[in-house]
């Protein structure tokens, strides 16, 4: 079974437009299943420009945020008028009237920019249950998440990047141990055949030769070790295996990869590499649990 999980959610939009509310209510239904953050570095660019503040590092620090896809952002958005009433029927600490008029036209810019984001949801009308209904179910479909599935959500993302690339994409998923979705016909990727079976070969002999010793120190490694790692100068470009108490953590870093063609079938090809790792070192699934992390440094459409 395969779980992607939601590492935080990001609460976002002007003062006023709902977020205690919503923060509760998602908390209620959800029974505190998730990290609910109060703003992100989204707010901290829209506060940037209201006070004309240089946002370079703010706006890279936020995409850093926004590229881990598995942090979820929700932007609440209302009509302006909304906002209008709610604070003259009990005002507000900092803002006042022309200043919430500024901060909604501010968040509606970042609206544009981040609104077609797979990871980026915007709500401008209902009430705050059924927005918290709404949210609960997406993020519970996206827990639940196929491998497959993670190529397709990693290539809309990048689809709506400036130029179709992002350098900054990471994320994480686990397996009970029981590999119950490993596609075993994924060494035979039409065109990939060769590639997969070279990266394979090398990871996976690798292992077999550290565990029998067949290393500069003449040393046999136990299923701890630091040393069971593949790196080269293809897409796929690292992998590195390591296990610690009932965790066994499969990072991969992709040095390109193309999310039209390439990437839903790489991710695969890790998947079914960390459970032939997870048979060779002789692991438990009832036991053990698998992590895999994955960080993409060029994720693009050619």
């Amino acid at each position: 079974m395969i779980t992607f999980p939601v590492n935080k959610i990001a609460l976002e939009g002007a003062d006023l437009s709902g977020k205690t509310t919503l923060y509760n209510e998602i908390h209620k239904k959800s029974g505190f299943k998730w990290n609910i953050d109060d703003r992100s570095g989204l707010s901290m660019c829209v506060y940037s420009e209201l006070y004309n503040r240089d946002d370079f590092y703010i706006r890279k620090n936020l995409e850093l945020e926004m590229s881990n896809l598995n942090n979820q952002f929700l932007l609440l958005y209302p009509d302006l008028h909304v906002i209008q009433e709610r604070f003259l029927s009990r005002g507000d600490e900092i803002q006042d009237i022309d200043s919430l008029h500024d901060l909604y036209v501010l968040f509606g810019k970042e609206l544009e920019k981040y609104c077609m984001l797979p990871n980026f949801h915007v709500f401008q009308s209902g009430t705050s249950k059924e927005q918290s209904e709404e949210i609960v179910t997406r993020l519970r479909r996206l827990e639940n998440i196929s491998v497959e599935n993670i190529g397709n959500y990693v290539h809309e993302f990048v689809k709506f990047q400036p130029r179709k690339e992002s350098n900054t994409l990471q994320f994480h998923f686990y397996d009970d141990g029981k590999f119950e979705e490993v596609n075993d016909n994924i060494e035979f990727t039409p065109g990939e055949e060769a590639y997969y079976a070279k990266i394979r070969g090398k990871l996976l002999g690798k292992i077999e030769d550290e565990l029998r010793g067949w290393n500069k120190y003449r040393r046999k490694e136990t299923p701890s070790s630091r040393r069971f790692v593949f790196a080269g100068d293809e897409c796929i470009s690292f992998i590195q295996v390591i296990v610690r108490d009932d965790l066994m953590d499969v990072h991969a870093v992709f040095r390109s990869s193309d999310t039209t063609r390439k990437t839903a079938t790489d991710i695969q090809l890790i998947h079914y590499l960390g459970r032939e790792a997870f048979r060779m070192l002789k692991l438990n699934p009832g036991t053990h649990k698998v992590r895999f992390r994955f960080n993409i440094n060029s994720a693009h459409i050619v």
